[in-house]
């Protein structure tokens, strides 16, 4: 069974037309691409004034390859598709609903798409083919197809040509130009009006890292409205920037300014239809410091060796006469040095291989910079400081005591001296001064046996008779240490310790003295005693008290309170004691001691008064704190350590009191000083007799 083959025919007919309208509409699309694609890369090279040969070589493989995408997209793959009989028939029944499918099942029974006896009868095929032939004979078959588009296809492909034919006739020079170029790949050159000329050395423009840095160019031939500068960064930063035109006429310029550059670039620069070549921006190091190194000197008196500061110490102190040497490393060779401070040059630096030094001997603080200059002409900004303190060498530091001496000596004491001297650097001087006040007496000195020049810590302890001056009373001694260092620069340097002033007086006017300081610290001793027996009244009420009431926080801190009052009264008692070791002291100096003195203040109050405060009162103490610390009664021990307290400072006031033995000693030794005064008169008498009568004439004798 065949379908009619009038409508058999006219079926293939149409699809062949489908077939051929993708085609052509697929060659229009085609070539609209290709001649978009010319336009835009011979735009591209025109407004880039030429692009390099691997720029327009990139352009057309780009162009090839979209019209193989337009190619395969627009005519090979829909080719491709199954596009025949029964496809036109589906368009054919939707253009004619009426149809009901009959020519699309004709169309499949015919193509052998018939199903078994069972489903599809041969009679109902023969129906439906006859009926679907008979109504497809009526049909506009060529109603499905959209002339207009085919049309236009066609249309757009005569246009394109006209066009093409067009630009080769009328600008026939840039046509081929293009051609060459842009189709063909060939180095023909670009044709143009202006020549920018960029004012560089060679093919580099030089300039210094961090600085701002210009280029500059001018234009050959027509003059530019505008010419930017396109750059590439080291780090691969891309810019570009409208150059500023400066001056006009022959002078004209274009200028444009990189602020603080800091990394290399290369550039070109684009103005009217020119294209530079690729310039390189090199950007040198300005001449700095890298590395430094600062050797100090002290002056030779001190004895001190070299002292260095390494890398990134660049202040100190320094002694005033020291040599100082700063060495610098920088960055690059330079040709000049200058250590300077402020704006004052102090010397120029001196070249060792890839370093430089400078030598110099500062006298007063200041902060010291290398003002550096390289082979390229550039100078250094930012510097390196050096900050050196200018000291002077302190004055030794000296010490004197005369411990035990007051402010009155007789003729016959021996002094005891402590001295102490130091010096960071060694002292050259230590020694004793003094001074007797009497007419045309001078300043004296005494040196330590054991000093030697050059110790930094010297302390000497030794004696020193006051007779061998031959004092006499009523005169004054002025004691002073004084030490001198080894400073030869602004010294030397002298100190001295304040002055101790002693008045010579008689044996007689020292004991009176003596004496009356005793009854004076006697009289304060006996008010102490009588605060002692307070302290025991006050134990004693609080210890009824606490029979009577018990233990209480009340009760406690009044324990509290008497317990300091005992610590005061002993603390109070040590000064007593150091009081009386003073005279104790002050009559050994004077030569005024004897074995009873010693027995009745040494052995009978000193002693005795260290012994209390340093065991009896601190025991006493212990144990009232112990009772306000406990809630219970207080310890049998508290009252008697009170008692034996009190009898023991009672025993001690008697040793004050008992002055009997002291007054003798002292009225012994005044009748022992009268005889010793006599006897130095008559001796002094019979000597000068003994001259005169040597002197007399013969006869006269």
């Amino acid at each position: 069974m065949e379908l009619n083959p009038i409508v058999a025919q006219r079926l293939r007919r149409v699809a062949g037309k489908i077939r051929s309208g993708v085609t052509l509409n697929g060659l229009a699309c085609l070539c609209g691409y290709l001649f978009v694609a010319a336009v835009v890369v011979g735009a591209v090279d025109d407004l880039a004034n030429g692009l390099r040969w691997s720029m327009r070589a990139a352009l057309v493989f780009a162009t090839l390859l979209g019209a193989i995408g337009v190619l395969w997209k627009l005519i090979v793959e829909p080719l491709r598709c199954s596009f025949g009989s029964a496809e036109v028939a589906h368009l054919l029944e939707r253009r004619h609903p009426e149809l009901r499918t009959l020519l699309v099942s004709a169309v499949r029974f015919q193509d052998g798409q018939v199903g078994s006896p069972e489903v599809c009868s041969p009679i109902l095929v023969a129906s439906v083919m006859e009926q679907a032939g008979r109504m497809a004979l009526t049909l506009d078959f060529e109603g499905v197809l959209n002339i207009r588009i085919k049309r236009m296809a066609m249309f757009s492909i005569a246009t394109l040509l006209l066009v093409f034919s067009f630009l080769f006739w009328a600008f026939p020079k840039r046509a081929e130009l293009w051609l060459n170029r842009s189709v063909l790949l060939r180095e023909v050159p670009w044709p143009k009006e202006t020549t920018l000329v960029v004012e560089a050395q060679g093919d580099a423009v030089i300039g210094a890292r961090g600085d701002d840095l210009t280029i500059q160019a001018h234009a050959l031939g027509v003059q530019p409205r505008e010419v930017d500068i396109v750059f590439t960064t080291a780090s691969g930063r891309r810019g570009r920037q409208s150059m500023v035109t400066v001056g006009g006429g022959d002078a004209l310029r274009y200028r444009h300014t990189f602020e603080r550059a800091q990394e290399e670039f290369t550039f070109y620069l684009e103005g009217g239809d020119d294209r530079t070549e690729t310039y390189r921006a090199c950007l040198l190091d300005r001449p700095q410091v890298v590395r430094s190194e600062v050797r100090i000197q002290p002056p030779t008196y001190t004895q001190m060796e070299t002292s260095v500061l390494g890398d990134g110490q660049r202040a100190a102190q320094v002694l005033r006469g020291s040599n100082v040497t700063i060495r610098i490393g920088t960055n690059h060779p330079v040709k000049k040095a200058l250590l300077v401070h402020g704006d004052q040059p102090v010397v120029e630096a001196t070249s060792e291989g890839d370093r430089y030094s400078a030598t110099f001997t500062p006298n007063e603080t200041h902060t010291y910079h290398f003002d550096l200059l390289d082979d390229a002409g550039l100078e250094n900004r930012e510097v390196t400081r050096f900050s050196l303190q200018v000291v002077k060498d302190e004055a030794p530091r000296v010490r004197l005591r005369v411990p035990g001496a007051g402010d009155m000596i007789t003729p016959e004491a021996v002094l005891p001296f402590e001295m102490q001297f130091e010096d960071v650097y060694g002292l050259a001087v230590a020694e004793l001064r003094y001074q007797v006040s009497r007419e045309g007496s001078e300043e004296r000195a005494i040196k330590p046996p054991t000093f030697a020049a050059g110790m930094r810590n010297f302390t000497a302890n030794f004696s020193w008779p006051v007779a061998t001056e031959d004092v006499k009373p009523g005169e004054r001694i002025t004691l002073v240490v004084q030490a001198a260092d080894f400073d030869d620069v602004s010294g030397p340097n002298v100190a001295r310790s304040p002055e101790v002033n002693l008045r010579v007086v008689t044996r007689d006017e020292l004991l009176s003295e003596l004496a009356r300081r005793e009854e004076q610290y006697r009289a304060e001793y006996e008010r102490l005693i009588d605060a002692q027996e307070q302290v025991r009244g006050r134990l004693l009420s609080l210890q009824q008290k606490f029979t009577d009431e018990g233990f209480s926080a009340a009760l406690s801190e009044q324990i509290a309170s008497v317990e300091r009052t005992q610590r005061n009264v002993a603390s109070s008692v040590n000064v007593i004691r150091q009081q009386f070791e003073q005279i104790l002291r002050e009559l050994q100096i004077s030569q005024l001691n004897s074995i009873a003195i010693e027995t009745r203040i040494g052995g009978g109050i000193v002693e005795p008064l260290s012994l209390l405060v340093k065991r009896d009162f601190g025991e006493a103490a212990d144990e009232i704190r112990r009772w306000s610390g406990v809630a219970g009664s207080p310890s049998p021990e508290l009252d008697q350590r009170q008692v034996t307290l009190l009898a023991q400072m009672r025993t001690i006031l008697s040793n004050m009191i008992h002055r009997a033995g002291f007054q003798e000693v002292v009225n012994m030794l005044r009748d022992i000083i009268r005889l010793q005064e006599e006897l130095h008169k008559e001796s002094k008498q019979t000597a000068e007799g003994a001259d005169w009568f040597d002197d007399v004439p013969p006869k006269q004798k």
